[in-house]
């Protein structure tokens, strides 16, 4: 199935989740999210930030749990360099100055916000719309993580988070297309 075909269906889908579903589904991806971190040896996680409005997954409560757990932690979240499709990448702490972008998604001041090269993260939880059982993703049609992740070292963990299981229809890629390592959805943790 072609992804403009998938981005309408799952735009649409997660539009029709109410407020107690949308919890719920948080709830989950954050319990699968803790169970995926345990025990492994990240140093620096990258999370994006959940645009205003549109029943994105809430990863300010991945950002809380990740702060807790391991205070050594590096988080960092993007920004968008205006007037290009590419994203750079900001240490992400309580003082970071966050500015909305044209999308309405948070993101950190770069003139007071500490850059970090992508080759220093170790595990990227990637926004999507719908994926399928080969690790395929369906994002916004912006194609900002299938230039950001070819950034990342070879061993970096492509991570997607998914209000949704996994369609049983096989997404038509393309060859930029970058496959995920793992899934969490709020009711279990895929591995590809």
């Amino acid at each position: 199935m072609d992804k403009s075909s998938f981005r309408t269906e799952y735009l649409q889908k997660r539009k029709d989740l109410d407020a107690e579903e949308i919890t719920k589904r948080n709830d989950g991806i954050l319990a699968n999210t803790k169970l995926f971190v345990d025990g492994k040896s990240l140093k620096t996680i990258h999370v994006f930030l959940p645009q205003h409005g549109k029943n994105e997954i809430d990863t300010w409560k991945i950002i809380g749990f990740l702060s807790l757990f391991d205070p050594e932690i590096r988080i960092l979240t993007p920004r968008v360099i205006p007037g290009t499709r590419e994203m750079e990448h900001f240490l992400l702490t309580p003082e970071t100055k966050l500015i909305d972008s044209r999308w309405k998604i948070p993101e950190p001041d770069p003139a007071t916000s500490l850059k970090i090269s992508p080759q220093e993260i170790d595990a990227v939880l990637i926004p999507l719309l719908a994926f399928d059982k080969n690790g395929y993703r369906v994002g916004y049609g912006g194609g900002f993580y299938d230039r950001f992740l070819p950034q990342c070292r070879t061993d970096v963990m492509k991570v997607g988070l998914s209000c949704f299981e996994a369609d049983e229809r096989f997404i038509d890629i393309d060859s930029f297309d970058i496959k995920m390592d793992y899934c969490i959805t709020p009711q279990t943790i895929i591995r590809f």
